[in-house]
This record gives C-alpha cells, structure tokens and sequence, in this order.
C-alpha cells in the first residue's frame, strides 16, 4: 500500500519535498513512526529505481505516436 502511494502524485511531490528538499516529517529520527520510515523507504527505493532507468537508457513506458 505504502508503494502505490510513493507513485501517487500526493505521494511523488512529498516524497520530492522530504529526499530533495530536506522536508522532515519529526524533529528527531526516533520520533518517526514505522509508517513514516516506510514511506521515506518506499520512496527512495522508488527514486533510485527511477535514476537506474534513466542511466541504463531503460524505460518502464513508451508512448508512440503515428500520424495518419
């Protein structure tokens, strides 16, 4: 469950805002709750997958257009 929302757009812009930007979701680390962790989790995997497709030259989706 954690996963389908890391690729929700919700969960892509949080995710942006807490790896990209430094967003921190509790003051401490030991006040993160076991989603929370899961989530940042889900989301750096998620991130990572993305930056090993784009350096490989590897899409997950290709979109085609012909014209008639």
């Amino acid at each position: 469950m954690v996963e389908r929302f890391v690729r929700s757009p919700e969960g892509m812009e949080l995710a942006i805002l807490c790896i990209d930007m430094g967003y921190k979701l509790a003051d401490r680390v030991q006040d993160l709750t076991r989603d929370q962790i899961d989530f940042l989790m889900a989301a750096l995997e998620y991130r990572l997958e993305l930056m090993r497709e784009a350096l490989t030259g590897e899409e997950g989706m290709k979109i085609i257009i012909t014209g008639d």
